[in-house]
């Protein structure tokens, strides 16, 4: 367990938010059955992209490239990637984290208005995956399959996205299913059959089995990321997994959080 703190997530109305220390979950203990290793094409490929996405104007709002270490996250997911494809890799990443690091798309809270404001806003940031039409060009000629999964995942993304503001989860079920679309790890997913050429037959790729183990890596990247907020010192957001268990206190929460975490680990282990 790790120490960390935030604000309590009542605070009384009028006073300001009451600092609490609290134990996070140990994820690196938990996740420790998933072997860890490093590109050796690192360093070149983090410097290559991160002026790529200057030079395209992609800006990150609360933070410079270099301190998002996306060129990082890409060599330690895929560690037998060789230069090219890591390189697009790290720049899919790079254009995820972008958006993440932005409001969600919609504004309205109104689903019906929400709707007709998301087509609209959506086609805008489609723009921003434009990006890497050039190359992902190239890779669907080689394997049309594969980048058919990649827009439906990158759909996915968006439109969930765009359901954010007027979404209401009715319990920790439809939450975590939500999630799942709208942390974005879909697309990363996929990359690796990227990375591999993977050509799957059609009766895999709609396996029960296949689902099951996409859902559990998706689950373990989105609540890991919704344990990890607690750090920012902030209260915790209306839309994080924490909010929604129903608990005696943000420490149960945190717990039964990483209890979950932990059961999709497991799970992956089995598959």
């Amino acid at each position: 367990m790790s120490e960390s703190k935030a604000a309590s997530p009542n605070p009384i109305e009028g006073q300001p938010p009451r600092t609490i220390c609290i134990q996070l979950p140990d994820l690196l203990a938990t996740c420790s059955p998933f072997e860890l290793r490093m590109n050796g094409h690192c360093r070149a490929v983090s410097q290559a992209s991160e002026r790529w996405l200057l030079d395209c104007g992609v800006v990150l709002p609360s933070m410079k490239w270099p301190s998002a270490k996306v060129g990082l996250l890409a060599a330690a997911c895929y560690p037998t990637a060789d230069a090219p494809q890591l390189r697009l890799m790290a720049d899919v990443l790079g254009l995820l984290v972008y958006r993440l690091d932005r409001p969600a798309l919609g504004r309205s809270t109104d689903h019906n208005g929400a709707e007709g404001e998301c087509a609209d806003i959506a086609r805008m940031e489609q723009e921003i995956f434009s990006l890497l039409s050039d190359r992902l060009s190239s890779a669907a000629y080689r394997n049309p399959g594969w980048y058919i999964r990649f827009r439906k995942a990158q759909r996915a993304f968006l439109d969930a996205r765009c359901q954010t503001p007027a979404f209401e989860a009715g319990n920790l079920e439809s939450y975590i299913s939500f999630r799942r679309q709208q942390c974005g790890f879909l697309i990363p997913l996929e990359m690796i059959a990227y990375a591999k050429d993977l050509r799957l037959p059609e009766s895999f790729l709609s396996s029960e089995r296949l689902e099951i183990l996409r859902d559990c890596v998706c689950d373990i990247a989105a609540l890991s990321e919704d344990i990890v907020s607690c750090a920012n010192g902030t209260p915790i957001d209306s839309l994080n997994v924490l909010s929604i268990i129903e608990s005696g206190s943000l420490e149960d929460a945190l717990a039964i959080a990483g209890n979950i975490v932990n059961q999709r680990v497991n799970c992956v282990s089995r598959c």
